[in-house]
């Protein structure tokens, strides 16, 4: 008996199709919601892991993205560019780089998960109470299996 997942296996290609639909909902509120229009959907990734792990490093950015180096060098740079992101040493070691979000940047990421909020709590509503205490109760397991993927 094998222990390895099967790939075919119904639930594992219904939650690929979900998450990638998730993954277009972000998609489009990110270019929608951003006050100048322009933010891509890695740069918004970049902007809200930075709301959380304010004065994380470049390491620690590309890492979250699953991106080398220089590709998230290059998104931050323009992210600092257009004014969201500052970089700054860390006072503890001259080789690092602090990452953190400018009052802008701040600005750009509320207004993005603001605009994904409203389109969520919408669909919501829509759904009846069986539907919702489902999707409540599924949200654990979940958080559980993409955390272990």
């Amino acid at each position: 008996m094998s222990t390895a997942a099967d790939p075919a296996d119904p639930l594992s290609t219904a939650l690929l199709d979900t998450m990638m639909l998730a993954n277009r909902l972000v998609t489009t509120e990110a270019m929608r919601a951003a006050p100048d229009g322009r933010l891509t959907p890695p740069q918004f990734r970049i902007l809200n892991y930075l709301a959380g792990a304010s004065g994380a490093s470049l390491s620690e950015v590309a890492a979250h993205l699953g991106v080398r180096l220089p590709t998230a060098s290059v998104m931050l740079v323009k992210l600092a560019s257009e004014g969201h992101v500052v970089r700054s040493r860390d006072p503890d070691s001259r080789r690092r780089m602090q990452l953190r979000l400018t009052r802008q940047g701040e600005t750009v990421v509320a207004a993005v998960r603001g605009a994904l909020l409203a389109r969520l709590g919408t669909g919501l509503l829509a759904l009846g109470p069986e539907d919702r205490a489902a999707l409540q109760g599924a949200v654990p397991a979940l958080q559980k299996l993409l955390g272990a993927v």
